[in-house]
């Protein structure tokens, strides 16, 4: 039996057009028994699908490594429209959870390409409810898997060195972009979702105002931590999702650089260290 199912609904983010994702969450979700909603991404290869980005000046950006346009490698390139649809869906979906008063204070927002552990909860190394009790209360989301390959060991290492004890750390502390699963407190949604964005798309389904706060770059994963207090967030320090690693639908020349090595170095510590079923847990969801 699935302990989170109940406590930890799952919203996760398909494009129509990745069937195969699709089959693949939908197998893994039924066998791990989890209540779960697709929720349409909005997609940004489609002419009719037009987005305006704009930073509020007024909404100072919480700050966290990596966060600021400034630090990166090419502050001054345009965000692409695939970057600026795939922050539309996380937008979109947040207004949707927001409006609709959910029961359960914490649920899971997930991508469709990091699901092959969901078959399996009931061999996780600990419970969604440690990840809650650490957080503590006011504690608004944890980010369940960073790409970056390197931080993945140095959180995983966090894990080891306390003696299997500490589930999470600052986000303030941790350079970890990603947003493939996030474990997120209902009290964040207001502070998520747009204003003149939803009046818009009332008139014009298919014009998309995206807000985000000011000196970061309009990207889903920059955008909700920035929008959030970063004391308020954490970052989970076993890497439990896997990237499939195949496809990307923002960064096709990001797979080999960044999604291979994290997935190389998540499954060099569950072979390290005896995680035998998530291992075949993975190698299923690639025979689907």
């Amino acid at each position: 039996m699935n302990k989170n199912s109940s406590k930890y609904p799952i919203y996760w983010i398909n494009l129509d057009k990745d069937i195969q994702r699709r089959k693949r969450m939908s197998i893994a979700l039924q066998k791990g028994g989890w209540l779960s909603t697709r929720w349409q991404a909005t997609d940004g290869n489609l002419d009719q699908e037009k987005f305006i980005s704009y930073e509020r000046y007024w909404q100072r950006s919480s700050v966290f490594p990596g966060s600021l346009r400034s630090s990166e490698l090419d502050p001054l390139r345009k965000t692409l429209k695939s970057e600026l649809a795939c922050l539309c869906s996380w937008q979109r979906l947040t207004e949707h959870l927001q409006r609709n008063n959910l029961s359960s204070e914490w649920f899971l927002l997930m991508e469709d390409d990091v699901g092959s552990s969901l078959a399996i909860p009931h061999y996780w190394p600990y419970q969604l409810d440690d990840i809650i009790g650490q957080v503590g209360k006011g504690a608004l989301v944890v980010q369940m898997a960073p790409i970056n390959g390197r931080t993945r060991m140095e959180l995983h290492n966090i894990w080891l060195d306390s003696g299997k004890r500490t589930l999470v750390v600052p986000k303030a502390n941790v350079r970890s972009h990603g947003n493939g699963a996030v474990l997120i407190n209902k009290a964040a949604l207001p502070l998520l979702c747009r204003r003149i964005g939803r009046w818009v798309e009332n008139f014009f389904p298919n014009v998309h105002i995206l807000g985000h706060p000011c000196n970061v770059r309009p990207v889903a994963d920059k955008w909700l931590y920035a929008s959030l207090p970063i004391d308020k967030c954490w970052v989970a320090t076993f890497p439990l999702f896997i990237l499939e690693a195949k496809t990307s639908g923002i960064h096709q020349e990001h797979i080999q650089k960044f999604h291979k090595a994290s997935r190389n170095k998540t499954l060099k510590i569950w072979e390290a260290f005896g995680y035998s079923s998530l291992i075949k847990a993975d190698q299923n969801w690639f025979n689907c």
